[in-house]
């Protein structure tokens, strides 16, 4: 697994991280968990035909979360 991210001062560059740091609710991690098993599902079920899918949520307006399918988009 590898965990990409932006920084607010420079959102073009993407970088790939060492640590990510969480602070939520147990009713948002809930929500970011469930999605986290939705990308996975369709993955599995949908192959290479499955490229990427951004995480949207009432609680959440910032940071962005979006998923990749490692066997879609390379390094």
């Amino acid at each position: 697994m590898k965990i990409y991210g932006r920084t607010k001062a420079n959102k073009s560059q993407l970088n790939e991280l060492c640590e990510t740091v969480v602070s939520a609710e147990p009713s948002a991690l809930r929500e970011l968990a469930s999605f986290l098993y939705r990308c996975a599902d369709s993955i599995e079920d949908m192959g290479d035909e499955w490229e990427y899918e951004n995480f949207e949520s009432s609680e959440f307006v910032s940071p962005e979360f979006v998923v990749f399918n490692p066997d879609v988009v390379s390094d």
